[in-house]
């Protein structure tokens, strides 16, 4: 492993458990929570990200990066010390003679002609395992032609069950009333003395005519509950016809897929981005313009190509650990 690439590796690995790496003589790398954020414009919601910034004002030693690498090359910590101070020379030479430095997937480091350093992170954010699997996702508004037809669907939806149920509601006093009667029918049967046969048939008679209330029937009365304003949207709206707002609607182009690797990014940085992916060696990178700048892998003529596409990059890791498949 290259000396570089060995220092970002351990500067990435500490990251993950650590909100601040100092890299002795030469700054510290300090990590920050952004929320997530929606693009009202593109209806699209972005996860949070975990974003790394360099301060080349913090140059004391906290001990993690050297520790790391003693642990790690099973050296001494004198000698362990010396090797960081090879490699943030080595950094500096190479910031020197070629003006900028890939520093792994933490970002770019780059030096202008006056000796100043500045660095770039990486748009999809540093890794970290309390977002891993969340991802871009677009969640269109319903515009309010949309909000009706659902309202009408769900009210059609609660009359025809109510229609197909029948409820049967008893007086409890009436029932109360027969069961009385029904008890004291079973203990005259139960404890009589043997009669004959006429007058058997006379305490039947007489019995068969006791008149009790018959339990009465209603059918229920259904009150349609009432929708909120806003419904949740369910599998439902596969059934609606979509309704564009020409206020806010934005063209788009017809056909073909691409995969987004970094979003609302400023030209410069949309720029180094895209030379930094050439030089991986990486093909069809291009910036996509528009009212949300992307640094996207175009020429994906269907779906399945570009999710395919995507599932080997992100293996990558790195500036592929989020990238995400989107329609022109």
């Amino acid at each position: 492993m290259r000396p570089m690439n060995t220092l970002s590796h351990h500067i990435e690995c500490l990251l993950l458990r650590h909100d601040c790496v100092v890299v002795p003589q030469f700054g510290a790398f300090i990590t920050m929570d952004n929320a997530s954020a929606r693009v009202d414009s593109e209806d699209l919601f972005f996860p949070p990200l975990r974003v790394v910034r360099f301060h080349p004002n913090v140059k004391e030693d906290d001990g993690l990066l050297v520790e790391s690498l003693r642990v790690s090359m099973r050296q001494n910590a004198t000698e362990a010390k010396r090797t960081v101070q090879r490699m943030v020379l080595d950094l500096r030479q190479q910031l020197l003679a070629d003006g900028q430095v890939d520093f792994g997937s933490l970002g770019l480091f780059s030096q202008d002609e006056d000796g100043r350093v500045t660095f770039e992170p990486c748009q999809a954010g540093a890794v970290t395992p309390a977002y891993f699997g969340l991802d871009a996702f677009v969640m269109p508004r319903l515009s309010a032609l949309q909000r009706r037809a659902l309202d009408a669907k769900q009210k059609e939806t609660v009359a025809a069950d109510a229609d197909s149920h029948i409820t049967i509601r008893l007086n409890r006093r009436s029932l109360r009333y027969v069961a009385a009667t029904a008890a004291a029918i079973l203990v005259g049967l139960l404890f009589s003395s043997p009669v004959t046969e006429r007058e058997s048939q006379s305490q039947q008679a007489s019995i068969v005519t006791i008149d009790t209330p018959k339990a009465t029937t209603a059918r229920p009365v259904v009150v349609a509950p009432v929708v909120d304003e806003v419904p949740n949207p369910g599998p439902q709206t596969s059934e609606v016809q979509p309704v564009q707002e020409t206020d806010t609607a934005q063209p788009q182009e017809e056909g073909g897929f691409c995969i987004v690797l970094a979003s609302d990014v400023s030209q410069k940085n949309a720029e180094a981005f895209v030379q930094r992916l050439q030089k991986k060696g990486l093909e069809n990178v291009t910036i996509l313009p528009g009212k949300v700048r992307r640094v996207v892998i175009d020429g994906f003529a269907t779906e399945s190509e570009a999710y395919n596409r995507n599932a080997d990059i992100h293996r990558m890791g790195g500036d592929f650990a989020y990238s995400w498949v989107m329609k022109h």
